[in-house]
C-alpha cells in the first residue's frame, strides 16, 4: 500500500485515536495471553497497542505493518534485538518474511481487509512452526455489514462456524473462540450506515469515557445478552 494513500492516512489516524483506549487492549490481551509465546510474528502491528502487553513474555517480535510512520515509532520505542519492525505489503510476495518462523502469529483486525482471506492464510502457514498458535481478532456478525465496514476497508464480517470451517480445512485445531464486546455490537447497529472508521464516530472525550467503562463492559462478555462486535479466536497448527 502506498504510504501516502488516503486509506493509509485514515489507518494512521485511527491508530492514534485508539491509543485513547488502553483498557480495551488490556481486555483483548487477557483473552489471548495464554496462547502467546516464543517468537511472535504480528501482522498489522500498527502502533503496538497489543505488543506492549505481551512483549515481556516472548523472545522476540517481528512487527509487520504497511505504515512507515508507525513502524518508525516502534523502532524508536523498543530495542531491535527484541522488536524487529518490518514494512511488508501483505498483498505482495512476503519476501521480507522468508527467514521468519514463528511460535505465535497474531493478526488482530487484519483478515477482514483482504478480499481473498484464504490466500492470506496460505501465506501465513509457511511461517508457522509445528504446534504454533495463530491468534485472530475479526469483526463479528455478518448481518452487521454496512457502509462503516466498507469505509474501513472491510470485505466481510465473520460468524463462528465460518471461521471454524475455514481453519479446520487448512489443518488448524481451534483452541478458543469467543465473542467480545456485546455493547459495541449494539452501538454498531446504529452507526453502520456512516461512511467512516468506527472510532472516528466518537469524540476523544467519549473515547476516554469508554476507556474508563471498559472494566464494566468486559464483564458483559460472559452474559448471554448479545453476540459481540468482535470474535477472538486461537488456533493451533498441526504442521
Amino acid at each position: 500500500m502506498d504510504p501516502e494513500s488516503d486509506q493509509n492516512k485514515q489507518y494512521h489516524i485511527a491508530q492514534d485515536r485508539m491509543a485513547l483506549l488502553p483498557n480495551y487492549y488490556g481486555w483483548i490481551y487477557r483473552h489471548i495471553r495464554a496462547f502467546i509465546s516464543g517468537t511472535v510474528l504480528e501482522l498489522g502491528v500498527g502502533a503496538g497497542h497489543i505488543l506492549k502487553y505481551y512483549l515481556g513474555q516472548v523472545e522476540e517480535v517481528w512487527a509487520v505493518d504497511h505504515n512507515r510512520i508507525l513502524l518508525d515509532r516502534l523502532a524508536a520505542a523498543y530495542p531491535q534485538s527484541k522488536v524487529k519492525p518490518l514494512f511488508v505489503d501483505l498483498l505482495g510476495d512476503w519476501r521480507e518474511l522468508r527467514p521468519v518462523e514463528a511460535d505465535t502469529v497474531i493478526a488482530l483486525d487484519v483478515l477482514e481487509h483482504f478480499e481473498d482471506d484464504r490466500r492470506i492464510m496460505e501465506k501465513i502457514i509457511p511461517h508457522l512452526r509445528p504446534g504454533a498458535n495463530l491468534i485472530l481478532k475479526v469483526p463479528a456478525q455478518s448481518c452487521l455489514m454496512g457502509e462503516i465496514d466498507r469505509a474501513s476497508g472491510h470485505f466481510r464480517r465473520y460468524d463462528g462456524p465460518e471461521l471454524e470451517e475455514m481453519f479446520t480445512s487448512m489443518g488448524f485445531e481451534q483452541q478458543m473462540l469467543r465473542w467480545m464486546n456485546p455493547i459495541g455490537a449494539i452501538l454498531y447497529r446504529f452507526k453502520r450506515k456512516q461512511r467512516t472508521n468506527f472510532s472516528r464516530t466518537f469524540s476523544p472525550a467519549i473515547l476516554r469515557l469508554a476507556n474508563a467503562a471498559i472494566p464494566f463492559l468486559s464483564a458483559l462478555d460472559s452474559l448471554p445478552i448479545s453476540k459481540g462486535q468482535s470474535i477472538l479466536a486461537a488456533y493451533r497448527y498441526g504442521g
